[in-house]
């Protein structure tokens, strides 16, 4: 009986994890910020084709009162969050200087083989 129940826990594990990789496509989306101001902050979305502002489904901007509103935005739409980076640039002229750095989300949705092959070829300029 014991070697029964330890082939059974045994096999758990690989049968837990059978799925590759390979089998796993996603659909992925990068959100950056624009300036927040008394209308509120400004979202960038980069689908792979282009990037700009969130719109609504009938083409109506989208401004946010802070990134955590933003973030639940996304999540309530099916996204699932990825990553976080960071871009950072700046310049020295004759001893002054100043830098500027922005941050940004990667966010993922499960797709098909087919949906994700399509987006590939839609990111490729022609």
């Amino acid at each position: 009986m014991k070697k029964i129940l330890l082939i059974i826990l045994l096999l758990i594990p690989v049968t837990a994890f059978s799925q590759t990789d390979d089998e796993k496509y996603y659909i992925y989306q990068i959100i950056s910020f624009g300036d927040s101001n008394k209308e509120g902050l400004k979202v960038f979305v980069d689908d792979g084709k282009k990037v700009e502002r969130l719109k609504d489904e009938n083409g109506k901007k989208i401004i946010f009162t802070t990134p955590a509103g933003a973030f639940m935005y996304f999540l309530s739409k099916g996204w699932e969050f990825y990553s976080i980076g960071s871009t950072s640039q700046g310049a020295v002229m004759n001893g002054i200087g100043g830098s500027s750095s922005s941050s940004y989300w990667i966010i993922r949705k499960p797709c098909t083989k087919e949906d994700f092959q399509a987006a590939v070829e839609d990111a490729i300029k022609k």
